[in-house]
């Protein structure tokens, strides 16, 4: 596979081809038209960027994906393991092995446009050295077809703002900036915006879209099919006019005057197109989106209960049905996606259920498949990191669960895991703090013992939009700048700490968090968090003499509000077995 595409670079004389992992709007999940980097490399993870030579190949990817990417890679290709000591970045690697008149080739749709800036600036090199050009369009044959799914409109009910006063806001922010339009190219973003959402991504309601906003009108790029007279009608009651998809290069060039966008997340091709001056700042409708309002918080509470209802159904399944029926990752899976299609409101899963059996869930993203999975049939521990997607709202969950025995290390490690997450999830903090300020309290508990886990510890969660939203997270290593947001009321926040431990086991504890005010004194504004997610820590797994006091109150707490929210929901015997499930310790 990769030494036919070498090929080509050679007769098309390209001395470098980067494959990133992105669609023509930079999302983390792509659908299947976009899976270039997968079909060129059989790493199938979700982040990653491919670099094809003539006569080498290479691809970095971070550290959710070292051991994945280390068994699913084609022969031919080196892992460069991103942030490790003595691996280069792939712009320090090609300013260390580009020549005089190499040309650097890339799919300018799907490429970021600050990639290729940053790209060009430190290299020192002009256009000429660049040429954007999709090879796969002729290279990968049977190459599935852009998705063009039918869109919905968003009713009000279950987020409680209207378009146009989300525009309107927006607008302010335009004004604000001096700005005479704003173009905006990531679809969750759009899909807030405009109240639409849509299936042209697994898991992640959107719709391909493009979107731009002037002074005095708004306009939305949808595929032809993936609307109705209907819809059209609906948005131009709010002032927007529904254009085709492709009309977004053209339109680029007719613009004038300063143009609002975030060169991390438009594509290259689209940036070339712009012939005026731009006003580069993260999209405003980051922030807004991600502090929910009261209408989208109590609609995420009643989705969340459904979600621990069927999450605790499952729990009480899995305990007592191990060692009496036939278990592997694949049918595990599919229980909990049932339980959860039983639910009022579910539309789908919120990503690809990880099901991980012992040494699996050391591989922080694996998720089993109809030809390979595990069977579950000894003592140990299983991981199960899962959401959904219900029209009130977005949820995502860990829970390790014990099967038989497990020994003491695994125990104090769960332990561990446990005290990070409880520290973490009863944070008491000024408002100021942001994600990088509290990161310590996950990972305090595993530092102490020498022990990291190399990916960030939460991240936001949308609403009825993506199961990782930004700019809000927890980490101590930021990516960005724009990660390291103030903390705010009303952002939603997973708290999943863990470790990981390469051909022995995998643990994962993750609860949603909603950041909520507390006192405000003469210091400042006191914020605290209130969990989402309300299922049972399996009791199985946890050595009580390593918890404090304070620990135990912690856990015994939250294991009283899961009872109490949950068991009008469950029967009698999954009430009496939650009790003993939930009790005091």
């Amino acid at each position: 596979m990769i030494k036919d595409f070498q090929q080509l670079l050679k007769d098309k004389n390209i001395q470098f081809y980067i494959v990133p992992t992105d669609d023509d709007h930079q999302s983390e999940t792509v659908g299947d038209y976009y899976q270039a980097r997968a079909y060129l490399s059989g790493f199938t993870g979700s982040a990653g960027t491919l670099l094809v030579m003539q006569d080498e190949a290479y691809l970095w990817t971070d550290g959710r994906y070292f051991i994945q990417a280390a068994k699913e890679l084609y022969e031919g290709i080196t892992l460069m393991k991103m942030g490790q000591k003595g691996v280069p970045t792939l712009l320090e690697f090609l300013i260390q092995h580009i020549q005089e008149h190499d040309k650097i080739a890339f799919d300018g749709q799907t490429m970021a446009c600050q990639f290729i800036l940053d790209l060009k600036k430190q290299l020192k090199i002009d256009d000429s050295q660049i040429e954007c050009v999709d090879l796969m369009q002729e290279f990968w044959k049977d190459r599935p077809q852009r998705s063009c799914e039918k869109a919905f409109l968003y009713d009000i009910q279950y987020h409680g703002l209207s378009t146009h006063k989300k525009i309107e806001k927006i607008l302010d922010y335009m004004k604000d900036h001096n700005c005479q339009s704003h173009l905006i190219t990531t679809l969750d973003d759009i899909a807030w915006i405009f109240n639409i959402r849509g299936n042209d991504i697994p898991c992640s309601p959107t719709v391909l879209a493009f979107a731009l906003i002037t002074l005095d009108q708004s306009y939305l790029y949808l595929q032809k099919g993936s609307y109705d007279l209907d819809m059209v009608k609906a948005l131009q009651q709010e002032n927007v006019l529904v254009k085709d998809y492709q009309d977004i290069y053209q339109d680029a060039q007719e613009l004038k005057g300063r143009v609002l966008l975030s060169t991390n997340h438009i594509n290259y091709a689209l940036f070339q197109c712009l012939n005026c001056e731009i006003v580069d700042k993260m999209n405003p409708s980051q922030m807004l989106k991600a502090i929910k309002n009261e209408v989208e918080i109590e609609n995420s509470k009643h989705a969340h209960i459904k979600d621990g209802v069927a999450m605790t159904k499952f729990m009480y399944w899995l305990k007592n049905n191990y060692g009496k029926i036939d278990m592997d990752e694949m049918s595990v899976s599919d229980k909990v996606l049932e339980l959860r299609q039983q639910q009022d409101l579910f539309i789908e899963p919120s990503f690809t259920t990880i099901c991980a059996w012992k040494d699996n869930a050391a591989l922080m993203h694996y998720h089993p498949t109809s030809t390979q999975f595990t069977k579950i049939d000894q003592d140990g521990m299983l991981l199960i990191d899962s959401g959904g997607q219900y029209m009130d709202g977005t949820t995502d969950i860990t829970r390790t669960f014990v099967l038989g025995q497990i020994t003491d290390i695994q125990k104090k490690h769960f332990t561990m895991v446990l005290q990070g997450m409880l520290a973490l999830q009863n944070a008491h903090f000024l408002h100021g703090c942001t994600g990088q300020s509290l990161d310590i309290l996950a990972r305090g508990p595993m530092w102490d013992e020498d022990i990291d886990y190399q990916c960030g510890t939460g991240h936001g969660v949308g609403h009825l939009l993506n199961v990782h939203e930004g700019p809000q997270s927890f980490r101590y290593k930021l990516r960005s700048m724009s990660e390291n947001v103030i903390l705010e009321p009303g952002m939603n926040i997973t708290d999943e700490p863990g470790i990981y431990l390469e051909g022995q086991y995998g643990i994962r504890i993750e609860n949603e968090l909603l950041c909520v005010k507390g006192h405000e004194n003469e210091y400042g504004q006191f914020l605290h968090f209130e969990p989402l997610t309300f299922v049972p820590i399996d009791l199985d797994a946890i050595d009580v003499n390593m918890l404090s006091q304070k620990e135990k109150n912690w856990l015994n707490h939250y294991h009283l509000e899961v009872y109490e929210k949950i068991s009008p929901y469950l029967n009698d015997e999954e009430k009496q077995w939650l009790k003993e499930y939930t009790k005091t310790i």
